[in-house]
C-alpha cells in the first residue's frame, strides 16, 4: 500500500495587487454561487479563507497579504503567467 505519492497537478492561481490577495483555485472555473460557505483560519498571523461548496468540499483557498505569507517566486509565476502558453487538457 502505497502511503505517499508525489504528482505536480497544475492549479489555476490569481493575484489582485491591489488588493494584495491570492487565490488558488482547487476547482476552475468556480461559478457564481457555487461558494455557499467561507472558513477563515489563523485570523491571528493573516487573513487566510477556505471558500466551500454545499457538499462541504473546499473550492480555493484565498490569502489577503499574499506579499507577506506566499514564497515570492510563487507571486512571480503568477504575475508572469502569459495565459496563451497555457494547455488545455483534452
Amino acid at each position: 500500500m502505497t502511503m505517499f505519492t508525489e504528482v505536480k497537478i497544475p492549479l489555476v492561481c490569481t493575484y489582485d495587487s491591489e488588493a494584495n490577495a491570492a487565490y488558488i483555485y482547487l476547482q476552475h472555473p468556480v461559478a457564481a454561487g457555487t461558494c455557499e460557505q467561507v472558513v477563515p483560519f489563523d485570523p491571528e498571523h493573516g487573513m487566510f479563507n477556505l471558500d466551500l461548496n454545499a457538499g462541504g468540499r473546499i473550492l480555493g483557498l484565498e490569502i489577503v497579504g499574499a506579499r507577506e505569507h506566499l514564497p515570492p517566486a510563487l507571486l512571480q509565476a503568477i504575475l508572469n503567467h502569459d495565459p496563451s502558453q497555457t494547455q488545455s487538457t483534452p
